[in-house]
């Protein structure tokens, strides 16, 4: 980034295009360390107060998941075909595997904090 600020101060070709691209880039990534929707992790077999608040990716969930963020955000080099919307089948309890939702930051942090896990 310091490099891309120098170029532009030295009047390099360019040089203000790549910072922006950069500044649009590291913005992006902000916001999935932050975690507010589209760019939260939405792990459907877990409870409310256990979904991941910001980068906070549990290997366990698998890659599809943790990956989701950036995919979002279009900070891939390649794309991928995955789709997240409802899985075949049911959950225990009867309804849809539903994979395309996103949970405010607001709500996480409230259930978070009734549960006592804040």
């Amino acid at each position: 980034m310091e490099r891309q600020r120098a170029e532009v101060r030295d009047e390099v070709t360019g040089a203000q295009a790549r910072l922006s691209a950069a500044l649009g880039l590291q913005r992006k990534l902000e916001r999935i360390l932050d975690g507010e929707a589209p760019y939260d992790i939405y792990v459907r077999w877990k409870q409310t107060h256990e979904q991941p608040i910001g980068w906070e990716p549990d290997l366990n969930d698998g890659v599809r998941l943790n990956v989701r963020p950036f995919f979002e955000a279009g900070v891939l080099r390649a794309p991928f075909n995955v789709h997240w919307r409802t899985d075949r089948g049911k959950n225990p309890d009867g309804s849809e595997r539903e994979n395309d939702k996103h949970l405010k930051l607001a709500e996480k942090l409230d259930v978070r904090r009734r549960a006592g896990r804040a």
